[in-house]
């Protein structure tokens, strides 16, 4: 075990590094400060993704019946409505930009794609849990 937390752990170092380094080409005005910012902020998501590859599959054992249980179906339920809003959402917006050709920036695009297909989620999913109970 101790062999597959130590690769787990490498594993986030150098994933962590890497990201760091391409951001830090990509943003040739403070390489240095941009590397370890990126760096710095997907090292628990790396390292959360080294636990998932090399310890989980010794530790967890998944329930057969997962895709059975109804948290499952609720999220499923939250996940497809969320979908189809997001589809409405966008297909309004690139109206709206197509029409008054003026078109804001693509991360504050995605950002609040992201942002508002995961709030979506959550409030479809609280929302039918809260009506199947």
């Amino acid at each position: 075990m101790f062999a597959r937390w130590t690769l787990t752990i490498a594993f986030a170092l150098v994933a962590a590094a890497a990201i760091g380094a391409v951001a830090s080409v990509f943003n040739p005005e403070a390489p240095l400060v941009t590397g370890v910012v990126f760096a710095a902020a997907t090292l628990g998501p790396a390292g959360a993704l080294g636990w998932f590859l090399f310890v989980s599959p010794k530790t967890v054992t998944p329930d057969p019946n997962a895709e059975d249980n109804v948290e499952n179906t609720w999220l499923q339920k939250a996940a497809a409505g969320a979908f189809t809003d997001l589809l409405i959402v966008l297909a309004i917006a690139l109206t709206v930009v197509s029409v008054t050709g003026r078109s804001p920036d693509a991360e504050i695009l995605l950002l609040g794609a992201v942002v508002l297909a995961m709030g979506d989620v959550a409030i479809r999913y609280v929302v039918t849990a809260r009506r199947e109970r």
